[in-house]
């Protein structure tokens, strides 16, 4: 197990001086006021033992906020012991220069001595089994720290737990057998040569068989290219026999065809001569209807000028009625602007009312404020003598104990004096009884005897005496040497209180108060002090002070608010400005009175209301009228120029009709000529005569005819060249595959072709679709292996290297073995160590169900954990239906706290089991009571010093400001400004 020995520690962040022993057993109270430097302790051990600055709420990081402020170096020593071997661990630090640490590792006569910062600290975690983290998480309750453990992630947690149940090895083992990106690429690389091998032995044979398919292949095309050149040779034979009756049929209706055509052209210039003169008569009934629409423009012109004369008139009524409205708006302005004005002289004269009351009241808050001013300075000054009389306490007991030690003094020379006294005595008459028993020996027997009797009855009788003597003074010499004992104890205290009593003093010089001849005569001024506060609290006088100021400072800003609005108002300019206002209002108001009845009789001469819409309304239509009027007499003018283009479009289609009818009548002998008094039915009856003939020679369906055999010749001149040409393109595909010996002439003949055929047919080449898919897989095979093969000797660097296939096979086999080996044997020492992990939380809920219903005095019994997140939930059997397991987050503060406390000393418990050499039997709590009440926090001491933690570590030390019973506790530390102000610990 682990003992903590001795800790020193000089200029160490709040720690001044101090050196301390600590038993091997031992429940330690530690106390001391704020900043005293009770948490710094395990601030120093954890440095000591680590080398790093404790991330505490001091906020410390770096290593020279470790060293107390206005000095330059820190030292803090400690002495641990493991078993049989003691570490002796020597740390300081040097501001802005190189540290210094020490180690000295002791096992009975054997010192061996370590220097420097990362062999110590690597060595320390090696030989102790734990690091920073894993201590932080079991052996030290940090301040405000309670929830630590359920805060850490599964993975930390999990670090820290290996660290604390040696699983360090097991951790070693693992990575040894993990399976790297290195021993991958190894396999890899066999598993390459292996392939590469194996493709070398398959590739020739696949080429060969790949040979052999291709040339079946070769004739099979051969035979296919003959038979279809045979039978496109045969098809163009056919096709020139079809080609030459079709044209013999396109020949013989060819004249039939050219009158057909003739009659079609006749009949499209008739309608197109018959429209020309419809368009004609049209063009003359357009010409009248423009004259009529240019007779009735001119009319309508007549009438502008008195339309004109309206709309003048309606624009005259409308800007005399806006000028009205506008004359209206700036009425309600300027009344307006007369109540704004008036408002304003009301509120002129209120803020000024408003500006007297506040400098009253600015005035009297100042004078409240220099009397709490005053009555605060008087607390000071009580709180100050009060700190006086408790320093003349201190030094009148530290006196009390310097005279208890001389009256002790006394009383033990007085009984060693006596004590003397008597062994002298004793030593005389004992000399004289003993001198007489031998002179009356050889006279008279009986009287020796007698005498001899006599002297050992006075040896006892004197033995008992002098006993009972000795132990007096035994009793009084230790009387005396605890009474020194606390005298030294109080001269270090005397220290600290002479130079408190020093400060005290100079406090009182600086508020100006003499020194008090007596603590009753202070005790009497702060008396009086507390009649004239009223017994007024500190905290009350700050807040009727801060309140007073509060006040002050808002009147002050309110009335510096007002001054500023008022510092631009003028009152005669408001007046003068509000009567300019209020007479503009009344001109205006005359002003509409008179022209109102004006502007209405003008507006019912003219039929319109005096409103704006319907003026404007009215206007918008005048205009449209006037506009609409203007651009008849504008279109008057252009209808002359439609009449004239119409005219002239009218010669136009008499040219165009005679040019149609001209070209038609050469086609009937028997037409009549062209004239312009032709009527419309003369060209209509020219018209059917084409028609009829048109319809006997067959019309539509003869042309339909005469296209069909010109493109069913078309189509097949078409076919017969290309079946020439693929005949062609065939011969060139069989002289390729025949080779320089084919047997064919310049131009094959249909016979020749057809006894080619048959010598192919004979041939036995077996199936062409199941030769072809063989022989696309076999190309895809070839040229997949030829670049596989490629790739591996690029990859492998063995290019024309010859390999041995079983050899290389073997080898990558053998290798992949191995891998597994090592990947079920990482898998298994892993499966081991989580199972070892994972047994802590089982201890761990069940040391929790010890220790819970002691801390929290039989009120909860029962709680659980979430293995993933270690969130806690507790049974509650208030909740309905009996009981119920509830999340720790919806109790109280205090009772959380207790029930994160209750885990972190359960997690202690099981991850520290006492069959371990190396592990930790202290524990330190940094203020775990401060949400505790009485009851729960009396529990917790139980449990420290009786209970299931003291049983479980010899030492333990409980830091608290907080009232506690010392009598609990084996040793008491009090701390102050750093240095031991009490304790019965050893000091070295």
């Amino acid at each position: 197990m682990i003992h903590l020995k001795r800790l020193y520690a000089h200029n160490f962040k709040q720690l001044q001086e101090i050196d301390l022993r600590f038993p091997d057993h031992a429940r330690v109270l530690v106390q001391g006021k704020n900043e005293a430097g009770k948490s710094t302790l395990f601030e120093a051990l954890y440095f000591a033992l680590f080398g790093n600055a404790l991330a505490t709420e001091s906020g410390a990081r770096g290593l020279d906020d470790l060293i107390r402020y206005g000095v330059e170096k820190a030292r803090v020593e400690l002495d641990v012991q493991a078993g049989a071997r003691e570490f002796r661990i020597r740390r300081t630090i040097t501001r802005g220069k190189s540290n210094v640490w020490e180690l000295d590792l002791v096992a009975g006569e054997n010192v061996e001595e370590l220097r420097g910062n990362t062999v110590i600290n690597k060595r320390l975690i090696a030989e102790l089994g734990f690091d920073g983290d894993a201590l932080l998480n079991t052996c030290f309750v940090e301040q405000k720290k309670l929830e630590k453990l359920e805060g850490l992630s599964k993975a930390k947690r999990e670090e820290s737990l290996a660290k604390l149940l040696n699983l360090d090895a097991l951790v070693q083992i693992e990575s040894d057998l993990k399976i790297r990106g290195e021993d991958k690429q190894d396999l890899d690389r066999l598993k390459q040569r292996a392939d590469l091998a194996e493709i070398q032995a398959e590739l020739p044979a696949h080429e060969e068989k790949l040979g052999q398919v291709e040339q079946q292949l070769r004739l099979i095309d051969l035979r296919g290219a003959v038979n279809g050149a045979a039978e496109e040779l045969r098809a163009v034979q056919k096709l020139d026999a079809a080609i030459a009756a079709l044209a013999a049929q396109r020949d013989s209706a060819a004249q039939t065809l050219a009158r057909i055509d003739a009659l079609k052209e006749a009949m499209l210039n008739v309608k197109d001569a018959r429209d020309a003169v419809e368009r004609v008569a049209d063009n003359a009934r357009e010409i009248e209807r423009l004259k009529q629409e240019q007779a009735n423009a001119r009319r309508a012109a007549e009438t502008i000028p008195s339309l004109q004369s309206r709309g003048a008139e309606l624009h005259r009524v409308t800007h005399a009625l806006t000028r009205l409205d506008q004359i209206r708006a700036a009425r309600e302005r300027y009344a307006q602007r007369a109540q704004q004005l008036a408002t304003t002289q009301a509120q002129l004269a209120a803020t000024q009312t408003r500006q007297a009351e506040l400098q009253t009241t600015i005035t009297r808050e100042e004078s409240a404020r220099a009397e709490l001013e005053t009555q605060t300075r008087r607390y000071v000054i009580g709180e100050i003598l009060g700190e006086w009389i408790a320093a003349q306490h201190d030094a009148a007991q530290t006196r009390a104990i310097e005279n208890t030690v001389a009256e002790k003094r006394a009383a033990r020379d007085q009984l060693a004096q006596r004590f003397r006294v008597q062994v002298y005595g004793f030593a005389a008459l004992l000399i004289l009884l003993v001198a007489a028993g031998a002179i009356a020996m050889p006279f008279i027997a009986p009287l020796a005897i007698g005498l001899f009797l006599l002297a050992a009855l006075v040896v006892a009788a004197f033995a008992i005496r002098a006993l009972n003597l000795w132990r007096d003074v035994s009793r009084a010499a230790e009387a005396l040497g605890q009474a020194e004992g606390e005298a030294r104890a109080s001269e270090t205290i005397g220290t600290t209180q002479t130079a408190r009593l020093r400060d005290i003093e100079a406090q009182l010089a600086q508020n100006q108060v003499a020194i008090p001849a007596t603590p009753d005569h202070a005790q009497s001024a702060r008396v009086i002090i507390a009649r004239e506060l009223n017994q007024h609290t500190q905290a009350e006088l700050d807040a009727e002070l801060a309140a007073t100021r509060q006040r002050l400072a808002n009147a002050c800003a309110v009335l510096g608010e007002l001054q500023q609005q008022n510092a631009t108002l003028d009152a005669n300019a408001i007046a003068a400005e509000r009567a300019h206002s209020e007479r503009m209002a009344r001109q205006a108001e005359l002003f509409l009175a008179a022209w109102q009845n004006r502007l209405q009789a003008n507006a019912q001469a003219l039929g319109v209301t005096l409103e704006p819409t319907g003026l404007h309304r009215a206007q918008y239509q005048l205009d449209a009228e006037i506009a609409q009027i203007q651009r008849r007499a504008v279109d008057a003018q252009l209808l002359t120029q439609e009449m004239a283009r119409r005219a002239e479009q009218a010669q136009a289609f008499w040219a165009r009709a005679r040019q149609a009818y001209e070209q038609a009548a050469p086609v009937k002998a028997n037409a009549a000529a062209w004239h312009e008094e032709m009527p419309l039915d003369a060209y209509t009856a020219f018209g059917k005569e084409l028609r009829a003939e048109y319809d006997a020679l067959g019309g539509e369906t003869a042309i339909k005819q005469a296209r069909d055999i010109e493109g069913n010749l078309g189509r097949r001149q078409g076919e017969r060249a290309t079946r020439a040409r693929n005949a062609e393109l065939l011969l060139t595909r069989v002289r390729e595959l025949f080779g320089q010996a084919a047997p064919l002439s310049t131009s094959p003949t249909l016979a020749e072709m057809d006894r080619l055929v048959e010598q192919l047919r004979q041939m036995e080449l077996g199936d062409d679709a199941t030769l072809r898919v063989h022989h696309r897989d076999l190309v895809g095979r070839v040229h997949s292996l030829r670049d596989r093969q490629a790739q591996l000797e690029r990859d492998l660097g063995l290019a024309g290297v010859a390999l041995e296939r079983g050899e290389c096979r073997q080898a990558w086999i053998d290798a992949a073995r191995h891998q597994l080996v090592r990947e079920r044997g990482a898998e298994i020492v892993s499966v081991a160590r989580r199972r070892l992990v994972q047994k802590v939380l089982p201890a761990t809920m069940d040391y929790m169900r010890q220790i819970l219903p002691t801390l929290t005095r039989d009120r909860y019994h029962d709680a659980q954990l979430d293995p993933e997140s270690y969130k806690i939930q507790v049974w509650d059997e208030r909740a309905a239906d009996g009981g119920a397991f509830k999340e720790k987050n919806i109790f109280s503060g205090g009772t959380k706290d207790q029930f994160s406390l209750a885990l972190r000393l359960a997690f202690a418990l099981a991850t520290l089991p006492q069959n371990r050499g190396t592990a930790p039997s202290f524990i330190f709590l940094d203020e775990p009571l401060g949400s505790f009440d009485d009851e729960r926090a009396n529990a917790l001491i139980d449990l420290l010093t009786e209970g299931e933690i003291a049983r479980a570590f010899d030492q333990i030390f409980l830091i608290s400001h907080v009232q506690v019973d010392e009598r609990l506790f084996t040793h008491r530390l009090v701390l102050e400004n750093g240095r031991v102000a009490q304790t019965d610990l050893p000091i070295a």
